[in-house]
């Protein structure tokens, strides 16, 4: 190493030391409280739209929303936000719209800040017909206090947490966030995400569950609907605690794994390299493919196997009764069991 190169590499490490002096004393000089670090300047505004409202319509950027029953029968929306980066709210033709506001130039965005603008809706009813939220970077928070006729959600890298229930349908989609619903019911869903986590607890869906996620996880545990259609590239489906009619599973590189999931239809599993495992499972039809992963698990019923694999090995019970039962593998292994009959 030259001489030159070393006096550089001191005199970086130099400047990294009195860098990390400075912050330190300046973090000290605050109480050690981060956030008075930050360079935006946040104000707490309340907004207290007047008229009758049936649809509400959101849209904000990077604003943590809340919706919250309010107590006095009057809807207020209380926000800690940007001075710069400002909400509006007022009814139109019967739908309250609240909106950003962002009076920003170029260089406020130089910036540094240590908390998140957050934004509480408090709302007089409990039904509503349509709730629209179009968010950026921000979260979602919807609690069970509340019941819409349909829900639309359109973001970025935000995130979703849903209790609440629609009578219609909901819609769902986010870039890399995660979505969580929990004991809700619906006419239909279709959640969507690029690498975030989709997971569905305890709910009930009239007609179908549509859910899709690129390389995050898709996990449904306790839910009863009658079509679902779960997806993931390269993450893993996890069913547990499923009733339906037909399920159509899908993976590229991730594996599926089924756990009392019972369905009166059909059963598509798909996978390509994943494992792919059902353990108290049943319907009146499976038909189960995968290249080089393998197929393990228990069925509750009888069936009739029709299974292959071009070099794994392949064990399924002789049984001349029940519905139809199709494996395919090209590696992979096949290991089916009927529960009660043991090979």
């Amino acid at each position: 190493m030259s001489k030159t190169v070393k006096n550089w590499l001191i005199a970086a490490m130099a400047l990294i030391l009195a860098g990390a002096a400075m912050f330190t004393a300046a973090l000290a000089l605050c109480g050690w409280d981060i956030t008075k670090l930050g360079t935006v300047d946040y104000v707490e505004t309340t907004l207290e739209p007047s008229g009758d409202f049936e649809s509400i319509s959101i849209n904000v950027y990077t604003t943590d929303l809340r919706l919250l029953p309010s107590e006095d029968g009057k809807c207020r929306i209380v926000c800690y936000e940007d001075e710069k980066v400002s909400h509006t709210a007022e009814v139109k033709d019967g739908t309250l719209v609240i909106d950003t506001e962002d009076t920003r130039r170029w260089f406020n965005f130089i910036s540094v800040s240590f908390t998140s603008p957050t934004m509480e809706v408090y709302l007089p009813k409990n039904e509503y017909e349509y709730l629209d939220i179009s968010t950026d970077t921000g979260a979602v928070y919807l609690p069970n206090n509340f019941t819409f006729e349909s829900i639309n959600i359109d973001g970025n890298t935000g995130s979703v947490v849903c209790y609440a229930s629609t009578k219609k349908d909901m819609d769902f989609e986010l870039d890399t966030g995660p979505i969580l619903l929990c004991d809700f019911s619906a006419g239909s869903m279709k959640l969507k995400t690029d690498t975030g986590r989709i997971k569905l607890n305890g709910g009930t869906v009239a007609e179908y569950i549509d859910v899709e996620a690129s390389t995050g996880e898709v996990s449904l545990e306790n839910i009863t609907c009658r079509d679902l259609r779960a997806k993931a590239d390269t993450g893993r489906v996890s069913l547990n605690g499923v009733t339906c009619n037909d399920l159509h599973a899908e993976t590229d590189t991730g594996s599926i794994a089924l756990e009392n999931v019972v369905g009166s239809g059909k059963f598509e599993l798909i996978s390509d390299t994943g494992h792919i495992g059902l353990n108290g499972c049943d319907a009146a039809e499976l038909y189960i493919e995968t290249d080089t992963g393998s197929v393990s698990g228990e069925l509750l019923t009888d069936k009739i196997f029709f299974a292959e694999s071009d070099t794994g090995r392949v064990s399924v019970p002789k049984s001349m009764t029940g519905g139809r039962c199709e494996i395919k593998t090209d590696t992979g292994s096949i290991e089916m069991e009927v529960r009660g009959h043991r090979e």
